[in-house]
């Protein structure tokens, strides 16, 4: 049995792993991927490469340090989690089952498995993801000086990641989705601001460009030129395998702490997955360094561990 097991292999899944192990734990890792969605990268046209961000870099010096230690992580992803009662000579613990079939048993969980992002599924989505298109604005509108962007959603994040953009951007075309749910009195403000222009109800059909993204095509034929476009739809946590151990909100969010502690005495959170949702790499980091020592305090407190 592990002392800890870490679901998620993105920065925050990383990062805990890698603070359980200066910390002596003995600790399972199950990336899904290691890296994450920081394994993408995000550009436009025309940028000098050291404004070109490359997630991955970010993360690269814990991922190199892991990678290699194959007896430290197993592939696949998580398919179930059950948590087995206490018994005379044991803690009660957690059974990890895996999409491979795989499966072993940890004392204590770190979940750090981010969101899922839902996606068009248009043409020409997928062949410019990362050449012009792009999710969470508020990531690269620094890079967006003097460009024109597009965002499209169906939420108040859509309205709140065009503000964010027309800081920067020298246009904006902010794109509402048919059944979208935004508050009108806030989408009715932006069309007031200087370089915003709100185009309401209308469906994305297909991308469009070359080796970038350059244009959209909306239901109707109405098309719409941009240097960069943002997919703004509100991200999915991916906390179903631990929904039924742990507290969340609404929307599937993990409920934590100010220290990464959730509703479970032995189960820590990270990252997108939790309540903080800041989709940010620094702050993803950060949040799994915390869990992992909050995980750390756990350990050295239990009232009794088996050998």
């Amino acid at each position: 049995m592990y002392e800890v097991a870490v679901l998620g292999g993105g920065p925050a899944g990383l990062a805990a792993t890698m603070y359980c192990l200066r910390k002596g734990l003995d600790v399972q890792l199950v990336p899904g991927q290691l890296g994450g969605k920081a394994a993408w990268t995000f550009t436009v046209e025309n940028l000098d490469e050291h404004h070109v961000i490359r997630p991955r870099e970010q993360v690269t010096a814990y991922r190199g340090h892991i990678e290699y230690l194959t007896h430290l992580w197993r592939p696949g992803t998580v398919k179930n989690v059950v948590e087995i009662p206490e018994m005379p000579e044991k803690r009660s613990h957690f059974e990890i089952t895996l999409s491979t079939g795989d499966s072993f048993t940890a004392e204590r969980l770190i979940v750090a498995t981010g969101v899922k992002t839902p996606r068009l599924g248009v043409p020409g989505e997928r062949e410019f993801m990362g050449k012009g298109v792009g999710t969470s604005a508020i990531s690269y509108t620094h890079l967006l000086r003097d460009r024109r962007v597009v965002i499209i959603g169906n939420s108040d994040r859509a309205l709140e990641a065009a503000m964010e953009a027309a800081q920067q951007a020298a246009a904006v075309e902010l794109i509402l989705e048919p059944q979208s749910t935004h508050q009108e009195s806030h989408a009715n403000i932006l069309e007031t601001r200087e370089h915003i222009t709100v185009h309401r109800r209308k469906e994305v059909k297909q991308f469009s460009g070359d080796a970038f993204a350059r244009e959209l095509t909306l239901a109707g034929g109405l098309r719409v030129t941009g240097d960069a476009f943002f997919l703004e739809h509100e991200p999915v946590p991916n906390s179903r395998v631990v929904a039924h151990l742990v507290q969340c909100t609404a929307t599937g969010a993990i409920k934590i702490d100010a220290r990464n502690r959730t509703s479970h005495q032995r189960i820590f959170a990270a990252g997108d997955v939790t309540t903080v949702g800041m989709e940010q790499i620094m702050v993803a980091l950060g949040e799994g360094a915390r869990a992992a020592l909050s995980a750390y305090q756990d350990f050295i407190t239990a009232p009794h561990r088996e050998g």
